[in-house]
C-alpha cells in the first residue's frame, strides 16, 4: 500500500481486495461512483461487481459496447436489457419510446421480441417487430405472443428451415405450428413434424402437405392402361435378354436365339415407350457388329501364312553326321498386316471395354430396382404407419368438444387415405375397415357439434351484453382505471363467438362504450400531468436547498438535514420519468458531493471503530481463556470478579463497525455466560456429592437401628461422619437429624456398654453439659431472679423484662467480650457434645436454653442475623466468593436447622424440649 492511499477512497485504493470490498459496500444512490469503477477499474473482477450494481441504462449500455471483458459485455447488455424493457412496457410513453429507441440502438433481439409481444401499444409493437432480424428472437416472439396476428408475422419472418421446423414441433399453439408447417417445403422435415409434433393440427397439416406432394407427383406422371403397361414390361423383359446376347461370345448358339427375340419383340406391339425400341435397336445392332468382328478375326486366322514362315532348308545328303538345323528367317515388314493386327487389338479392347460397361450397367439397373421396390415398400410401411396413426387421432376425437377440430380432421383424414392404395395388401383392408367404421361415428359426431356451437353462439350473445352494461357503467364512473378498462376488453376476447348477425352490433356498442372509458381516463392524465409540475417544483426545491448544504462543514447536521431531504423526496408524488430521472440526477450529485467531502472524517471514525473491534476481540479472547481455566486458584468468586471486570471494560470501549458489532457483542455474551454456566454446573455436581453422602449417612444410622454385629462401632463410625460432615457445613435436615438421635438412642439403649469411654457415652455428655451451663450461669449476676419450675415461658421472659427494667442484671459479669458471642460460642459447644438421652438430659438441655436466654435478653437481646434466604439471594446476587465464603457468613444452625439466638421458649423449642421444665435454681 502506498502512501496515496491514505489521501483517496477505499474504491481507488491500489488493493484489489480493499477495492472489491470497497465496492461492494456501495450503494444504487452511489451511481457516479459505480459507474467509475465499472468504466474505469483495471480489475474486470471489480467491474463486473460494479456492473451488478448499475441501473442506469445508458451507462450500462456504454459498457456493454466498450468493456475488453466479453463476460462484462454480456453482463452490462444484459442488464441494460432488462430495465430498458421495463421502461419500455410502463405507461410512461415518453419514457417508454425513449427506452426502445435504447434497445434498438444496444441490438438486444430477445429484449425487442419481448417489447414486441408484451408492448400495450400497437405502434410500439410495430416499432420493435420491425428492428427484430434473429431467428430465435422471431422463434420465441411467435411462441409467446399474445397478439395472434404479431404471432403470425413473425413466423412469416423467419427464414432458417431448421427455425421453421423447430417452432413447428415444439409449439403447442396451433395458429403458429400451421403457419410455420406452411412455409416448410422440405420433405424430410415435413416427415419429422408429422411424427413428433406437439400440435395435433401441426401433425395433420403436415400429412396433407406430403399427400399432395404424393397426389401431385402421381398426377404428373403420364397415364397408361393396364394392357399398354403389360406390353412395357414384357418387353422389359426382352430387352434383358437381348441385351446379355449383345454381349455373348457363343456365336454359333446365339443366332437363333436372337432371331426368336426379334420376332417375339416384333410380336409384342407397341408399348408406347419410345425409348424401349431404340435400346433394343442398339442391342441387337451392338451383336450384329461383334458377330461380324468375330467372323473376320476367324477368316483372317485360316488364311495362309506361307511369307511369314518359310519352309525349312534341306541339307545335303553327304553331310549325315550333322544334325539337322531349323533356320528361320525374319520376314518382311507388312504395313497392312501391323495395320489389321492393331485393328484387332482395338476391336479387342473395345469389346472388353463394352462388356464391361454392360456389366457395370446391368449391376446398376439391379441395385436400382431392388432400390426402388425397397423404396415402394418403405414408403407404403411409412404410408400404413400414418395412416394408423390418422386412425389412433380419429379415434381420439370421439369425445372431442371441439367441431371445427374434427370437421379440419376428418377432411385430412378424407385426403390422407387417398394414398392406401399404394399400402402392402395385408394391411390394406384392415384399415380401410378401420378407418370407415370411426368416419362414420365422427361424421355423426360432427354434425352434433356444430348444432352445440350454434347454442353455444346464442349463449355467448348474455356474456357480451354483460360486459357492454359494465363498460357503461366504467364510463360513467367518475374515475375510470385504466387496468379495469383492459380487463374489460380480455373479457371481451375470451366470451367466445356469437351469431354473425348479432356479433357486429355488439361490438360497435361495446368500442363506443369503452371509447368514452378511454375518453375520461386520458383527462385525468391530463390532469394527473399539471400535478407532475407541481412535483417538479416541489423537487427543485430540494435540490436547491441540497446544492446550498453540499458546500457545509457542519458534518453532523447537515448529514441528518440531507437525509431528512432525502426522505421528503420519497414522499413526492410522480413526475414524467424521463424528467425525474434528471431530476433525481441533480439532487444525488448535490448530496453526493457533500458526502464525499465529508468521507475522510468517516474513514478516520472507521478506522476507530476497527481498533475498538481489535480491542473487543481481544477482550472476548482474554473472557474465554478464563473461563477454559475456570475456577483456578481464586475460586469462582475471583473468577466471576475477573468478568465483571471484562463486563467494565467492555462499556468503556466505543464503538465497532455496524456490521461486526452483532457479532462481537454475541461472542462476548456467549463467554462470559459460559463462566456461570459451568459453575452453575459444578454446583450441581456439588450438590450431587452433598446428596449422595446424605444418602450413605441415612443408610448407616438404619443399618445401625436394624441390629447386627458390633453395633456400637458402627454407631460410632457413624456419629464420627455425622460430625465431620457437620463440620462441613453440610445441613443434613431435620428429618435425617432425627434417624441420627434416634441411633444413638437405640444404642445408648440397648448397647450402652458398647459407648463406654467414647465420645458417645451418656455420663461423660452428661459432665459435659453440666460444664456448660456452669459456664452459662457464671455470665448472670448474683441477684438474678429466680424463675420457678412451673414456669411457662412468657411468664419467664416477663420477669427477666422486669429485672432488666430495674437494672437487676446490671451488674453482670463481664470481661471485654460481648456475653452474646459467648453464647453462641456455648451453644455451638452444646450442639457438638450429641443428643440429649434421658430426663437428665433433658432437664439440663431446660436450663442450658433459659440460662443462654436470660444472659442474652439481658445484653439487650439477640444480634441482628441476615436472614439465611436474604443471604443467599445476595450471594447470587453478587456472585462474590465461593460457596464456602457464602456458607461463613450465614448464621449457624444446630442439627435440626433451628437458627442460634433467641428466647427460652424459642431455645427449648430448639431442643425439643417444649417449655422450661424447672427454674434455674431447681436446674442447677
Amino acid at each position: 500500500m502506498g502512501i496515496a492511499d491514505f489521501f483517496r477512497p477505499k474504491y481507488r485504493h491500489s488493493d484489489a481486495r480493499v477495492r472489491s470490498e470497497a465496492v461492494r459496500a456501495l450503494t444504487p444512490d452511489d451511481a457516479a461512483v459505480l459507474a467509475q469503477v465499472a468504466q474505469t477499474d483495471r480489475d474486470a473482477a471489480i467491474r463486473r461487481i460494479a456492473i451488478e450494481k448499475l441501473d442506469e441504462p445508458e451507462v450500462l449500455a456504454a459498457i456493454a459496447k466498450a468493456d475488453a471483458e466479453r463476460t462484462n459485455r454480456d453482463l452490462a447488455g444484459a442488464r441494460a436489457a432488462e430495465i430498458l424493457v421495463s421502461t419500455a412496457l410502463g405507461e410512461d410513453e415518453v419514457a417508454a419510446a425513449a427506452a426502445l429507441d435504447a434497445l434498438i440502438d444496444l441490438g438486444d433481439q430477445r429484449a425487442l421480441a419481448e417489447v414486441a409481444g408484451k408492448a400495450s401499444d400497437a405502434g410500439m409493437r410495430t416499432k420493435a417487430m420491425a428492428r427484430i432480424k434473429d431467428a430465435r428472437a422471431l422463434a420465441e416472439l411467435a411462441k409467446s405472443g399474445a397478439d395472434g396476428a404479431l404471432r403470425l408475422e413473425a413466423v412469416g419472418r423467419i427464414a432458417d428451415p431448421d427455425a421453421l421446423r423447430a417452432l413447428a414441433v415444439d409449439s403447442q399453439q396451433k395458429d403458429v405450428a400451421i403457419a410455420a408447417v406452411d412455409r416448410i417445403e422440405d420433405e424430410a422435415a415435413l416427415e419429422q413434424i408429422a411424427q413428433k409434433a406437439k400440435s395435433k393440427q401441426a401433425k395433420q397439416r403436415a400429412r396433407r402437405k406430403l399427400a399432395e406432394r404424393e397426389e401431385a407427383a402421381r398426377a404428373a406422371r403420364p397415364k397408361v392402361d393396364d394392357d399398354q403397361r403389360r406390353r412395357k414390361a414384357e418387353k422389359i423383359q426382352l430387352l434383358r435378354k437381348v441385351e446379355e446376347l449383345a454381349e455373348t461370345f457363343e456365336w454359333e448358339a446365339s443366332q437363333g436365339a436372337l432371331a426368336a427375340l426379334e420376332a417375339e419383340w416384333a410380336a409384342i406391339g407397341d408399348s408406347g415407350d419410345a425409348a424401349q425400341d431404340e435400346r433394343f435397336a442398339r442391342a441387337t445392332k451392338r451383336y450384329h457388329a461383334r458377330r461380324e468382328v468375330h467372323a473376320a478375326k476367324q477368316a483372317e486366322a485360316r488364311a495362309p501364312k506361307r511369307e511369314e514362315r518359310p519352309a525349312p532348308v534341306e541339307v545335303a545328303a553327304e553331310e549325315p553326321s550333322e544334325p539337322e538345323v531349323e533356320i528361320v528367317r525374319t520376314p518382311a515388314p507388312d504395313p497392312a498386316r501391323e495395320a489389321r493386327a492393331k485393328e484387332a487389338a482395338e476391336r479387342r479392347e473395345e469389346r472388353e471395354r463394352q462388356k464391361a460397361e454392360f456389366e457395370a450397367r446391368r449391376a446398376q439397373e439391379t441395385a436400382e430396382k431392388a432400390a426402388r421396390q425397397k423404396e415402394m415398400a418403405e414408403r407404403g410401411a411409412q404410408i400404413a404407419a400414418s395412416l394408423a396413426a390418422m386412425c389412433v387421432d380419429l379415434e381420439q376425437m370421439i369425445e372431442s368438444k371441439d367441431g371445427r377440430a374434427l370437421g379440419r380432421l376428418l377432411d385430412q383424414a378424407g385426403k390422407a387415405f387417398d394414398q392406401i392404395g399404394k399400402v402392402a395388401a395385408d394391411q390394406r383392408d384392415a384399415l380401410a375397415d378401420r378407418y370407415a367404421a370411426i368416419r362414420a361415428k365422427l361424421v355423426i359426431k360432427n354434425q352434433e357439434l356444430r348444432e352445440a356451437e350454434d347454442w353455444q353462439r346464442f349463449a355467448n350473445v348474455p356474456k357480451l351484453e354483460a360486459l357492454i352494461k359494465e363498460a357503461e357503467a366504467l364510463a360513467a364512473a367518475e374515475l375510470p382505471t385504466m387496468p379495469a378498462l383492459q380487463a374489460l376488453q380480455k373479457a371481451w376476447k375470451s366470451a367466445g363467438p356469437v351469431p354473425q348477425k348479432k356479433s357486429k352490433e355488439l361490438w360497435d356498442k361495446f368500442k363506443l362504450t369503452t371509447d368514452a372509458a378511454f375518453a375520461k381516463i386520458k383527462g385525468a392524465r391530463d390532469v394527473e400531468k399539471a400535478a407532475w409540475e407541481d412535483n417538479v417544483k416541489a423537487r427543485e426545491a430540494l435540490i436547491a436547498e441540497a446544492t446550498t448544504l453540499s458546500e457545509s462543514s457542519d458534518w453532523e447536521a447537515t448529514a441528518l438535514r440531507l437525509k431528512a431531504l432525502q426522505a421528503q423526496w420519497k414522499t413526492l408524488g410522480p413526475v414524467q420519468r424521463r424528467q425525474g430521472d434528471e431530476l433525481w440526477q441533480q439532487f444525488r450529485k448535490a448530496c453526493d458531493a457533500f458526502f464525499e467531502r465529508r468521507k475522510p472524517m468517516l474513514d478516520a471514525r472507521h478506522a476507530e471503530q476497527d481498533d475498538n473491534l481489535a480491542r473487543k476481540q481481544a477482550l472476548c479472547a482474554r473472557v474465554e481463556a478464563l473461563v477454559a481455566a475456570a475456577p483456578g486458584e481464586g475460586g469462582w468468586g475471583a473468577a466471576i470478579a475477573q468478568v465483571k471486570a471484562a463486563q467494565f471494560e467492555w462499556r468503556d470501549i466505543g464503538f465497532v463497525p455496524r456490521k461486526d458489532a452483532d457479532g462481537i457483542y454475541a461472542r462476548f455474551r456467549a463467554a462470559c455466560d459460559g463462566l456461570f454456566a459451568k459453575r452453575d454446573d459444578a454446583r450441581d455436581a456439588e450438590t450431587d456429592a452433598e446428596r449422595a453422602e446424605l444418602d450413605g449417612l441415612r443408610a448407616s444410622f438404619e443399618a445401625v437401628i436394624a441390629g447386627g454385629d458390633d453395633v456400637g462401632a458402627c454407631a460410632i463410625a457413624a456419629h464420627g461422619a455425622w460430625r465431620e460432615a457437620l463440620g462441613r457445613d453440610l445441613r443434613p435436615g431435620a428429618e435425617l437429624t432425627a434417624l441420627h438421635d434416634q441411633m444413638i438412642e437405640h444404642v445408648a439403649t440397648h448397647h450402652a456398654s458398647a459407648l463406654r469411654g467414647t465420645e458417645l457415652d451418656v455420663d461423660a455428655m452428661a459432665r459435659k453439659r453440666d460444664a456448660l451451663v456452669a459456664r452459662a450461669e457464671a455470665l448472670l449476676p448474683k441477684d438474678a431472679p429466680t424463675v420457678s419450675g412451673d414456669a411457662s415461658p412468657d411468664e419467664v421472659a416477663a420477669r427477666l423484662r422486669a429485672a432488666l427494667k430495674s437494672n437487676a442484671l446490671g451488674k453482670l459479669r463481664m470481661d471485654s467480650r460481648d456475653p452474646r458471642e459467648v453464647v453462641d460460642e456455648l451453644r455451638a459447644e452444646w450442639t457438638a457434645i450429641g443428643p440429649v438421652l434421658g430426663p437428665a438430659a433433658a432437664a439440663a438441655a431446660t436450663r442450658f436454653a433459659s440460662v443462654c436466654a436470660q444472659v442474652v435478653e439481658a445484653a439487650g437481646g439477640a444480634r441482628s442475623r441476615p436472614d439465611d434466604g436474604e443471604d443467599r439471594g445476595r450471594g447470587r446476587r453478587d456472585d462474590r466468593g465461593e460457596r464456602g465464603e457464602r456458607r461463613e457468613r450465614r448464621p449457624r444452625r444446630d442439627r435440626d436447622g433451628v437458627r442460634a439466638g433467641g428466647d427460652v421458649a424459642s431455645e427449648a423449642a430448639r431442643l425439643g424440649l417444649g417449655a422450661p421444665a424447672a427454674s434455674a435454681s431447681e436446674a442447677a
